[in-house]
Parts: structure tokens; sequence; C-alpha cells
């Protein structure tokens, strides 16, 4: 097992306000508040809107399966890649530090993965470039996450999850503003959020300077297969806090990626709008849904840290997720898209604020917290391998039925709400 510095606190001071003794760089929190707009503004405008348009553009006829296979290819690579990027983070000797050279090499690994789509001219190209895309933010993501325990006490998590909220609002609604207004332009489309990326995770390279240590070499054991495979695994019976976590935000993730993956194509089959009218109006939803979402991401983590209580918030927004999805499947028109989704923001913002701080609280050892947090980050990036095959099966075998696929995501979203109520170490 690998040992690193002595600042970090040991495993049982890990999640109380007054553990976290590793040196805070100044400026560390609007810090990661800038590196989250640019690592989430990066990786989701792709899933969210932009290669839907790539795919369309190269390939309308075979849209559905095209873009499933694009997301399942990009999600298994996300999915091999990320614990043990998070693992090699924690063992990472570079005098720049242990979460730096994953930062911004990830970051420009994305870039060019990025380019590749944007020049692409058959959906082969697209999924090579989004592989490459997805191991590039697998990376940058090993290294972000892994940042909140490594310098942010527990006291003040939830608030800076609610802080990442916001600016994830704003990054998606600059992704749906950027694709549909640059549907004809693919390269500027694909590259300007990868750019971002580059630019926000160099500023937050530059703040955690000097106080982001690297490993000494003489402390660490041999890098062995056993160790590689442990970069996959954390014990679900010995940790069953972590376990409980994990399940509920692996089915969150599957009602929330449903959701936003299909949601175009919704528009497109089911509401009757063309690509271009769908992109507008998912534009339009996302508009008046970003204020709603700030207020929920902001709200939810200043109760959640003051009243000190995570898994209520947790239960109420997988509940009124999954309403919203019962909602949109009965009303499957623009108008109840929209509604679905004003009740779907909210639900997505008060859990997400609240499950990071969860997940940062139950770290089973304080040594390992990027393995921990990667292994955590499988349950948010495994949604994109899972609800690709279900949309694959089920929308072609049944008529391009919205409504069944969006009532088994919104059953996902409710034991999400009931798993979680199960852990034990948290209010």
């Amino acid at each position: 097992m690998a040992t690193v510095r002595s600042t970090h606190p040991s495993p049982a001071q890990l999640g109380h306000p007054s553990a976290v003794t590793a040196p805070r760089p100044r400026y560390v929190v609007p810090a990661l508040v800038v590196g989250a707009f640019g690592v989430y503004f990066g990786s989701l405008t792709p899933t969210i809107i932009t290669l839907s348009i790539r795919i369309f553009g190269v390939d309308a006829e075979g849209k559905t399966l095209g873009l499933s296979t694009v997301v399942l290819i990009g999600a298994l690579v996300a999915l091999a890649s990320i614990p043990l990027f998070g693992s090699l983070s924690d063992r990472t000797t570079s005098r720049l530090g242990r979460r730096t050279p994953w930062l911004i090499g990830g970051a420009l690994v994305a870039l060019a993965g990025l380019t590749v789509i944007a020049l692409a001219t058959n959906v082969a190209a697209i999924a090579a470039g989004w592989a490459l895309a997805q191991l590039g933010y697998s990376a940058a993501l090993a290294g972000f996450v892994a940042l909140i325990p490594d310098f942010v006490p527990d006291h003040l998590r939830a608030r800076l999850s609610g802080m990442i909220g916001f600016v994830t609002a704003f990054a998606v609604l600059a992704g749906v503003t950027l694709g549909s207004r640059l549907a004809d332009h693919p390269v500027p489309m694909m590259i300007i959020p990868g750019i971002t990326a580059v630019v926000c995770l160099t500023v937050v390279a530059v703040v955690i300077r000097g106080a982001d240590s690297g490993v000494d070499p003489a402390t660490l054991q041999p890098y062995s297969f056993r160790e590689f495979a442990a970069s996959y695994w954390i014990n679900p019976i010995r940790h069953a806090d972590f376990a409980l976590n994990w399940i509920s935000r692996f089915l969150f993730g599957l009602a929330m990626v449903g959701l936003t993956t299909y949601a175009t194509y919704f528009l497109v089959d089911a509401a009757g709008l063309s690509i271009t009218d769908a992109a507008a109006e998912y534009a339009h939803a996302t508009a008046v849904t970003t204020p709603i979402s700030i207020g929920s991401f902001l709200l939810a983590g200043f109760l959640s840290d003051k009243l000190g209580r995570r898994k209520a918030f947790v239960a109420v927004a997988s509940f009124l997720t999954g309403g919203a999805l019962v909602y949109l499947a009965v009303n499957p028109h623009v108008s109840g898209f929209l509604l679905a989704f004003v009740a779907f923001t909210i639900g997505q913002a008060c859990y997400l604020t609240v499950d990071i701080a969860i997940a940062a609280a139950v770290i089973p050892d304080v040594r390992q917290t990027a393995k921990a947090m990667s292994v955590y980050q499988v349950a948010a990036t495994l949604p994109y391998a899972v609800v690709p095959l279900i949309g694959a099966v089920l929308l072609p075998l049944t008529g391009d039925n919205y409504a069944l696929l969006f009532c088994v995501l919104a059953a996902c979203a409710a034991v999400a709400g009931a798993a979680v109520l199960f852990v034990r170490s948290i209010r």
C-alpha cells in the first residue's frame, strides 16, 4: 500500500471539521470552482448536445445507434481508466505534485480527442476521438476530485459542492448554447470546451503548487499487479457506507444521464421537432432552468452544511427527479418537457451538491483519497455505458417508446434515494 506525506489526516479523522491538516493553499476554493467549470464544460458539452449534433451530421439515419455506440465506447474507456489514474495519482512522485500532472496532461489529451471529433467524417472517427477525449478527462477528473478531500475540510464541502454546482449549471448552459449556435461549425463547437478546460485546470495547478507535493519514492512499495487490480476495488462488505453511496450515485446517474443523453432525440422523435429546433428548445429549457439550478445548488449546500445533514437532501432530490421523469413519460410534448426539466433540474442540483460531501466523508483510507474518489467517480461514469445499452435495446424494440424508457429511469432514481438512507456514518 502506498504511503504519502504525514500532513494528511488519519482515516479515523476523515469527515470531521478539524480533520484536514494538510496545508491548504490560499484561494483553493475559488480555484476549484474555476477548475470545475472548465472540466465539466469540456466533458459534459459533448454528451449533452455536441456529440448528437456531430453524429446527426455524418449519419442522420443511424443517429440513435451511432450516439449510443459512441457514448458507450467513451464510457468504457472512462470506466477502465479513472480508477487506475486515481491510484497512480496517489503514487505520483513528480516535482509538480501528485495531482497537477494528471490535471494538465489529461486536459491536453482531451483537447486532442475533441479535435479529432471536429474533423471527423464518419461515426467511427467520432468514436475514436471521443475515446481519446474520455481518456484525457478521466485523468483530469482523477486528479481534480481528489483535491476536495485533500484540501477542503468537511464543514465546507457541501458549500463547495454547491458552488461547483453553480458553475456547472453555467457550464451546461454554455455547452447547450454553444452547440445550438455553432451546429453548422463543428471545429469551434468541439474545441472551445476543450481549450476552456485546459485554461481552467491550469489555474488550479498554479494555485495548488507547493502544497501539492509528490510522494517520496522511498516510501513506496514496488507497483505490483495486485495493487493495479486494487485500483478498481473497495471492499463493499468492510466499507458498507461507501458501497451504499456508490450504488445510490450509480442509480441516480442512470436517471440523470438517460434524460440528458436522449433529450434532443426525444424532442425530435416524440415531440416532432427538427434537429435544429430540438437543439434550440433544449437550449431554451436550459436557459430557463439555469437560475433555478444555481439557487438549488447554493441553497442545498448551505442548508446541508448548516444543519449537518446529508441523507434527507439526497433522498428528496432522488424522488423529485423520478417524479419529473414520470411526468415527462406521460406528457411527451414541448410544454411537458419544459415543466419536467424544471423539476429534474432541482432534483439533480440538490443531489449532486450533497452527494459529493457524502462521498468525501465515507472514504475508507485517507492515504488513498484519489483512489477512493476515482472509484466513486466510476459510479458517476458507469451510467454513460449502461444508458446507451438500455437505449439501444429498449428504444428500437418498442418503436422509440420514450415513456417506457423514462419510467425505468424514474425507478432507478427512487431506489437511489432509498439506498442512501442506509448510510450509517452520516446524518
